[in-house]
This record gives structure tokens, C-alpha cells and sequence, in this order.
């Protein structure tokens, strides 16, 4: 898993390095221009990419940022990409509703993107962490009644933000939070189980409200060590990070595009030998986040990227199948999950 998450977090900066030839403008840019994208990132600590090494290059919201303008560009279509992150550390779904609070500070970025006549094309949500956190040492009844509040201030919250968003249709995407205790959510009254309550209210909401849910508890599970700062922190780390930009990413829909594979060698036919070199080209719109040799349309390994050959390459032992007509197949995935792949039938001597 820490190989798959490397070429994740070398996608993700990547992308900013390439958008960063075109930085977004501020809002209100020259008619003349192509039309500006905004994402509007609301929430806590963790929308605001705190604990991470930069946060204001490598937390989530920046991260997709990159990845849109990168989208754009590799679609022809160099619109330029604006985020306008409004989150505070701190924030709960009681706080957030508070009048001259990041609710109406979000109302004012709507209304000014509505004014410019910009695209507000995604809109995210991570709120609801410290709700849970509050109630951490709290006593059953406590924890009940600030279950209780959740219920009716999230929806509140997910309610008044679509209210103020008029003709504007972006992609909405609201994240669930993941247990920092690692524990069981099946057991009931555990810290693991009241994480999942708040989870459930959160997906519960953005089904009835027509948002998209980027579920963190299950991709968390059993990574915590690798993607929070825990046990000395509960945020994510910079790989946290990229997992919830990936997360979120393939709610957005917004890149459908799969890699394009061509595999290099070997040509189909009789091999000359039982441990051929195996060369692939892979290339995205977006990027490659990895690159797999499948032998009979099974899994053998994943190949890497060689710089010097720019193609991914790997070495198949292939005694065991001398004699026999074999399937080598390639498969490219991209962060959205698109996948692709390209075969050739060989021969083993």
C-alpha cells in the first residue's frame, strides 16, 4: 500500500507543478478570458489542510484544485481554476450555522461568484470531526444529545448552503470522517461505533439532498498509522491528504478519460527466451497512478516508471509457463479509477 500511495502523492504534485504555469486569477477576471471555474471548500481543520507539511499547497482542497486546472489543460480547455477555502479549524455543524460565520462568509463567496459570472463548478464539505471530537470523554447522555444537535444542524447547514447557491450547479461532495482509534464500529458504544453515527448522519443528508459522499471511515480502516499524524495528532498527514483528494476526485466525475497503454515489448508471437523485459507506454490526461502486469488476466505485479525509457518496464519470469500461449496484458489506472488496458499473446520457447 505505501508504493500505491507514493505514485498517488507523485500524481497529485505533479499536478501542481504543471498547473503551476497557470495560476488561478482572482475572481472577476477580463470578459476576453476563458471562463473561470471556482471550488469552494467549507469545513474544519482538515479542509483547511492543517498538520500537513505545506497546507497550503499539499492539503485536499489545494490538491484537487491542481487537479482540475491540470484536467483542464490536458483537455484543451485551459480554463483557469480558482479555490476560495473558507474552512476554520475548529468549526462544528452548531458553529458554522452562527450568524457572521463561515455560513455567511460562504453566502457572500456564492453571491460574488454569481456576480462575476464565474463557473462554480465543486463545492465541498467537511464538517461534523469536531462535533465528534467534543464528545470524545463525554458520558452517554452527552454524546446522545450532541448526536441529537447533529441531526439537526447538518441538514441545517447542507440545506442553507444549497439555498444560497441559486442557479449555480456545482458537483457537491461531502466527506464522512474516519475513527483515529482504528476500533470496530460494529461494537456498539465503542469511540469507532459513535464515529459511525455521525457518518451516518452525514451520508444520510447528502442522499436527500442530491450530494455526492466521499466515504473516508472504510479507506482509513486500518491505515490510520499512515495517514493521520496519530497517535500524536488526529489530522491526516500529507498521504491522508492525498487520499482524500483521490477520494473526493472520483465523486466529482468530472475526469472520465482512461489512460492510454501501448505495450512496447515483447511483440505478440513466439518469445525468444522464458524471462522477457516487459515495456510499456501509459500516458493520462491527468496522470498514471500506476501501471500492472496481468498474465492471464491475473495480477503479477506492478511495473515501474523508468525515466530514461519514459515507459514502465519490468522483468516476467515466465519458466513456468515455457511452452505455453500466454496473455500479457497491461492495465493503467488514473486517480478518478478509470482503467485501461492493452494485450499480447506470446509464446514461451
Amino acid at each position: 500500500m505505501r508504493r500505491r500511495h507514493v505514485a498517488i502523492v507523485v500524481s497529485l504534485l505533479l499536478a501542481l507543478t504543471i498547473s503551476a504555469v497557470a495560476l488561478p486569477s482572482p475572481l472577476g477576471r477580463s470578459a476576453t478570458a476563458a471562463p473561470e471555474q471556482v471550488y469552494l471548500a467549507l469545513g474544519d481543520s482538515i479542509a483547511a489542510g492543517l498538520i500537513t507539511t505545506l497546507p497550503s499547497s499539499r492539503g485536499y482542497p489545494w490538491l484537487i484544485q491542481n487537479l482540475m486546472q491540470q484536467l483542464n489543460t490536458g483537455n484543451g480547455q485551459p480554463s483557469p481554476v480558482t479555490l476560495e477555502d473558507l474552512a476554520v479549524p475548529g468549526e462544528t455543524a452548531t458553529s458554522f450555522l452562527k450568524p457572521g460565520g463561515q455560513l455567511d462568509k460562504a453566502k457572500q463567496a456564492i453571491s460574488d461568484i454569481q456576480a462575476n459570472g464565474a463557473d462554480l463548478r465543486l463545492l465541498t464539505v467537511t464538517l461534523g470531526g469536531n462535533d465528534i471530537l467534543d464528545l470524545q470523554a463525554a458520558d452517554l447522555t452527552a454524546r446522545q444529545q450532541g448526536l441529537a444537535a447533529f441531526k439537526t444542524d447538518f441538514p441545517a447547514a447542507l440545506s442553507a448552503i444549497k439555498s444560497a447557491l441559486g442557479s449555480l450547479k456545482p458537483v457537491i461532495v461531502v466527506t464522512t470522517y474516519y475513527d483515529p482509534s482504528g476500533g470496530d464500529p460494529t461494537q456498539q458504544g465503542s469511540d469507532a461505533w459513535w464515529v459511525a453515527q455521525f457518518n451516518d448522519v452525514i451520508k444520510t443528508t447528502a442522499q436527500q439532498d442530491g450530494a455526492k459522499v466521499a466515504d473516508l471511515a472504510p479507506a482509513f480502516q486500518g491505515h490510520i498509522d499512515d495517514w493521520t499524524w496519530e497517535p500524536a495528532d488526529v489530522h491526516p498527514n500529507n498521504d491522508g491528504h492525498a487520499e482524500i483528494a483521490k477520494l473526493i476526485w472520483q465523486q466529482t466525475g468530472f475526469d472520465t478519460s482512461a489512460p492510454k497503454v501501448t505495450i512496447e515489448r515483447p511483440a505478440a508471437g513466439k518469445l525468444s527466451r522464458d524471462i522477457p523485459t516487459i515495456l510499456a507506454k501509459a500516458t493520462d490526461n491527468v496522470g498514471v497512478t500506476g501501471v500492472q502486469l496481468l498474465v492471464n488476466d491475473s495480477v503479477v505485479s506492478d511495473m515501474i516508471y523508468e525515466p530514461s525509457l519514459d515507459a514502465y518496464a519490468m522483468v516476467w519470469d515466465g519458466t513456468a509457463s515455457s511452452g505455453k500461449q500466454v496473455k500479457l496484458s497491461v492495465q493503467a489506472s488514473d486517480l478518478a479509477g478509470n482503467q485501461t488496458s492493452a494485450t499480447v499473446t506470446v509464446t514461451l520457447p
